[in-house]
């Protein structure tokens, strides 16, 4: 880790015009989401979960907050919303070197792999025993694409992807590519640069034209036998649990949680931050706004308990029945 590039706590304050509580001189190497922090990072804190920095095990914390806070750690304080830092602290930091991409291992391919001759693998990526890429592939720097798997004609793997053993994804898609995540100022909206990844565990299917987005700062997770079908849009930091049946349409915004064993089923949307339980199910065209807990089963939009729904629709026709009758 030494070795890497790293920029100092003061030096991140100084870019950013803000104040240090603690050691001026701790070394950051990378930024990360504060429940992935470690002592080599630095992790900003949302306003709204400011109760968990005590157990944050961070380099340096990036919060609006001064009062209060635990002495052995490292503070860089803001007088804004640490979100709204973001974007210079990130650039700050691919300024500086700490995510430069530059590779120059050569790209090692199984013997046993098999590689249409129109597909392009950059540096520093590895592809496992038995593993089909199909004509028009291209997969980015530093990416990982276990055993037995098939990658699909005219697919994107983006660069630093993970991607684990039996795998299958279908034709253009894009694996890790560009986020969708800006920050409205009072001058216009914002772009936050990308420096996360994408991790795709075991045994996952995906269908035609799906889009994964990297990670802004994190990590970008799909769990083992999980399934999605064509056209579904995942955004970044989206975690996705394992074994989740995922169809058609389906949009999923970034930092949403999806638990284990749920199926969402066609057209439906998920809202960012928004966390969904285990083992449950979203029926057709739901749209989720709001935390949902385990085992339900939700339709509507707003979502709600679907049996809710069902009684709120009846009521609504019911009431349409007599509007017409007094026509």
């Amino acid at each position: 880790m030494m070795d890497k590039p790293y920029v100092t706590v003061g030096e991140i304050a100084e870019h950013l015009g803000c104040q240090v509580l603690g050691d001026k001189s701790e070394k950051i190497f990378e930024i990360s989401l504060y429940h992935d922090s470690n002592e080599n990072s630095l992790t900003y804190v949302p306003y709204g979960k400011i109760d968990l920095i005590p157990e944050i095990c961070a380099g340096a914390i990036l919060t609006r907050i001064s009062v209060g806070l635990p002495l052995h750690r490292n503070y860089i304080i803001s007088k804004y919303d640490p979100h709204e830092m973001l974007a210079d602290v990130i650039a700050f930091l691919i300024e500086k070197g700490l995510y430069c991409c530059d590779v120059s291992v050569k790209p090692m391919l199984s013997d046993s792999s098999e590689i249409a001759e129109n597909v392009s693998v950059q540096n520093g990526a590895v592809i496992g025993d038995h593993t089909v890429l199909s004509s028009g592939v291209y997969v980015g720097k530093n990416a990982r694409i276990g055993n037995n798997c098939v990658i699909g004609a005219n697919t994107v793997i983006g660069d630093n992807c993970t991607i684990g053993d039996n795998v299958k994804i279908g034709t253009c898609c894009s694996i890790g590519t560009e986020n969708f995540e800006y920050h409205k100022f009072k001058d216009g909206w914002k772009k936050l640069p990308a420096v996360g990844k994408v991790s795709i565990g075991n045994y996952v299917q995906i269908g035609g034209n799906v889009v994964v987005e990297k990670g802004t700062i994190g990590t970008t997770e799909i769990g083992d036998f999980t399934q999605i079908e064509n056209l579904v849009q995942i955004g970044h930091e989206a975690k996705i649990g394992v074994q989740c049946h995922i169809v058609a349409l389906t949009a999923i915004a970034g930092w949403a949680e999806i638990g284990n064993y749920v199926d969402i089923y066609g057209q439906s949307a998920v809202s960012n931050h928004v966390k969904v339980g285990d083992h449950t199910v979203l029926f057709a065209r739901s749209g989720v706004d709001k935390d949902i807990d385990h085992n339900m089963i939700i339709s509507g939009f707003p979502a709600q308990n679907h049996h809710n729904e069902l009684k709120y629709q009846a009521f609504l026709r019911k009431l349409f029945r007599k509007s017409i009758k007094k026509r």
